[in-house]
């Protein structure tokens, strides 16, 4: 269903990135935002798409990222919320950056606080839309924490929570809620990490095509076998991943 009007939250790299190309190509109209200025105007111009500085953990930048996505966009369709950060944190090491410079709680801040406040303040765009759509992409690590990066777990398992919570709020205004549940990603974040990882391009392709459907959730690749794996041995599942 092409022509619809698109925000998508970190579409410099990875996942956003593709996915704005992929969108793009499809006809559909896309704004992006990111923190790097410079970064945000090539990806714009070489993909063809609208661009706009913000930072998500900042919830004074989210009213003007709002407003414009209705001023560029003239409204807006589909919201997919794709920003994200994960941070090795050891609570046990005094030295972890995370917590001599005391931002022990970013990781909150741009992959929780950010997308509750940002969805809010974008509901009512979404329900003057009659094909209305929610994203959050979330991790397998919402079932079962990876003990490197206790915060980020968390995060993604209180995302995972807020969009089951409201689907059920928003399907009676028309606004569907979908999760993505992506396996490892070759993106900047899993750089150096020696395991399985699946392009972008190929996540890219699933969104896109679950965008076009009526489903609520999509889980990719290796995500579905943790889904079963927890759902019959979840203890077996947090153990597996507590090797990582």
């Amino acid at each position: 269903m092409p022509g619809r009007r698109v925000l998508i939250t970190g579409g410099t790299s990875g996942i956003g990135l593709a996915l704005a190309a992929a969108l793009r190509r499809a006809g559909d109209r896309v704004l992006i935002c990111g923190r790097n200025r410079e970064r945000l105007e090539e990806t714009a111009a070489r993909l063809g798409v609208d661009a706009v500085p913000c930072d998500l953990a900042d919830p004074t930048q989210l009213p003007a990222l709002v407003e414009t996505a209705r001023e560029r966009l003239g409204g807006l369709d589909v919201l997919i919320h794709n920003a994200g950060i994960q941070r090795a944190i050891d609570l046990t090491d005094e030295r972890n950056p995370a917590l001599v410079d005391g931002s022990l709680t970013r990781e909150v801040d741009v992959n929780l606080a950010g997308p509750i406040h940002l969805t809010a303040l974008a509901l009512p765009l979404l329900r003057e839309s009659d094909k209305a759509t929610l994203v959050f992409v979330t991790s397998g690590l919402a079932l079962a924490p990876k003990p490197s990066a206790p915060v980020y777990s968390a995060t993604k398992a209180a995302l995972r929570s807020f969009a089951k919570a409201i689907r059920h709020q928003l399907r009676p205004h028309g606004v569907r809620v979908l999760e993505v549940v992506p396996p490892v990603v070759d993106t900047a974040m899993t750089a150096g990490r020696d395991e399985d990882k699946v392009s972008p391009d190929s996540v890219a392709r699933g969104i896109a095509a679950a965008l076009d459907s009526d489903r609520e959730e999509l889980r990719i690749g290796k995500a579905r076998t943790l889904f079963t794996l927890h759902r019959l041995a979840p203890g077996l599942a947090e153990k597996i991943l507590s090797r990582q």
